[in-house]
């Protein structure tokens, strides 16, 4: 079993949730790498490619949760067409 929150992620509201926080997250440290880096400042450099790092993962773990989002909205979209059509028996 998988120890990862976004695996864990089942319902709805659970994920909302988590999409909440990774957006925000997602905005708090994009807004830290507008910030102009001395370029002469080595350590501030590195910083800030380990912050870009962070960034590029959580956008990866949000595009996921967004992926799974899409696919429940897909198969409740295929009960509905299934019912409506009679095809549920």
């Amino acid at each position: 079993m998988s120890t990862d929150p976004l695996e864990r992620a089942d319902s709805p509201s659970e994920r909302e949730a988590i999409l909440g926080i990774l957006a925000d997250q997602i905005r708090e440290i994009d807004d830290r790498l507008d910030d102009e880096v001395d370029p002469n400042d080595l350590e501030a450099q590195r910083m800030q490619v380990k912050w870009t790092r962070t960034l590029g993962y959580l956008a990866g773990q949000y595009r996921k949760l967004m992926k799974d989002t899409d696919i429940d909205e897909l198969e409740e979209d295929v009960e509905l067409l299934e019912t409506v059509a009679g095809l549920d028996e």
